[in-house]
């Protein structure tokens, strides 16, 4: 294995093997030792070094690598030292002929050749310098967005009941574990979060790691280290892939149970109000998505939804209520009898409608999508008032209005009873 070393030629950095520089180091000594008590010397040998530069192919990154040949090329191309000038003892009795230096730097080609040089060293430097700038300002972007990206997603998977998260994340989205036991139909929740975090936290770390090396220049390539971190990755994506379809194919097919009354003659005003209410439930897990509610007792094995009221007009001048009992499964038979299985209870006495805040599952039955939606479709005119302790938000009804008292189909749209 041949020793290299960096040299600089003209401002420039090569890169050169031992034996190359030999060579290389007793031309240039040669030819410093031929004009360096000229006049003009000085500049001769600048032009000289930058030609010789310019030959080598200079201002690459990373440095161009010298070898031997290119030296001797670069020789043939120059001539030799010797050639320059004749120093030989004039003959007696002859006239010594004096070769013509095959360089003169006073020449107009040779001052526009080091202006022209000069301006692209400049200009080298200068893009140089502006690509440098670009790098760093890139690197401090993909650092920093890397950074927060990476402890926020781990923050998420890991702590996500962490009392400042759960401030951020409420009402949207509360206690991500039990939330995903219970839409996976699964108990086996930490593979999935660990999987998660292999595919999201290795690109995330990445993304950081590329971004220090461009502000710090690192040249150093952890080659295994990243093969295994994308074999790693790899693996991680497709057990995810797979883990995710066979827990979610229960949602293949959705399907539902309904009933309808039609209210004939409809009254004027129509109350609402809860029979069983989610404060009287027992259980000790919850979490919520949207507004929806889960509440899980695992002591009984019991799961209970809150239930989705929508008041609507009324396409024809007649009103009707509708409860719809949804669920899903990987076939239609399976998706209606689980729908069938929801247990909901409700009536419509006089002009009162009773609704339960939330459905229940039979103990042992998981999710599935298992929802109760409650539609009434209302005639122009009709007053719904709330019955006194009835919140609507528990009954997941969200108006345009939600601080009135009262509301009314007017113009086909439901607005508040004083508009």
């Amino acid at each position: 294995m041949k020793r290299t070393l960096d040299i600089n030629i003209a401002g420039q950095l090569f890169r050169i093997d031992e034996d190359a520089w030999e060579v290389l180091k007793q031309y240039l000594d040669h030819v410093h030792a031929r004009f360096k008590t000229e006049q003009g010397g000085d500049e001769t040998l600048q032009d000289i070094e930058a030609r010789i530069a310019e030959i080598f192919g200079g201002g690459n990154e990373p440095p161009t690598l010298v070898s031997k040949e290119m030296v001797h090329d670069m020789i043939n191309i120059m001539g030799a030292p010797e050639d320059y000038y004749d120093n030989t003892p004039k003959p007696e009795g002859r006239t010594a002929r004096v070769r013509k230096s095959m360089y003169d730097p006073n020449s107009l080609s040779a001052r526009f050749g080091r202006a022209l040089s000069a301006f692209f060293r400049a200009f080298g430097r200068l893009i140089s310098a502006i690509i440098r700038v670009i790098a760093v300002i890139l690197g401090f972007f993909f650092t920093i967005i890397g950074f927060v990206l990476f402890f926020t997603f781990a923050l998420l998977i890991f702590f996500s009941n962490a009392p400042f998260l759960t401030q951020l994340m409420e009402p949207e989205m509360t206690n991500v574990h039990t939330l995903l036991q219970i839409v996976l139909n699964s108990n086996m929740v930490w593979p999935v979060l660990i999987l998660a975090a292999l595919v999201t936290l290795i690109p995330l770390g990445a993304l950081t790691w590329l971004g220090i090396k461009m502000i710090f220049r690192i040249r150093e390539r952890y080659r295994i280290l990243g093969i295994v971190s994308f074999i790693v990755w790899i693996a991680s994506l497709c057990a995810l892939g797979v883990f995710l379809s066979l827990q979610l194919a229960v949602y293949a097919d959705s399907e539902s149970v309904d009933q309808r009354i039609s209210l004939n003659p409809a009254p004027k005003t129509i109350w609402i109000t809860s029979v069983k209410k989610q404060d009287e439930l027992k259980y000790d897990k919850t979490s919520s998505v949207d507004s929806y509610r889960f509440f899980l007792n695992t002591s009984e094995d019991k799961l209970y939804v809150t239930a989705d009221l929508n008041i609507w007009a009324s396409d024809d001048s007649t009103s009707s209520i509708t409860v719809e009992r949804r669920a899903s499964s990987n076939n239609n038979r399976e998706a209606r009898d689980n729908a069938r299985q929801v247990e909901y209870n409700w009536k419509f006495s006089g002009d009162t409608l009773y609704l339960d805040e939330y459905c229940s599952l039979p103990a042992g039955s998981r999710w599935n999508g298992s929802m109760v939606d409650i539609d009434l479709s209302l005639q122009e005119g009709t007053v719904i008032r709330m019955v006194p302790g009835t919140v609507p938000e528990k009954l997941h009804f969200r108006p345009w209005d939600a601080d009135a008292e009262a509301w009314h189909i007017k113009e086909g749209d439901l607005v508040r009873l004083d508009q």
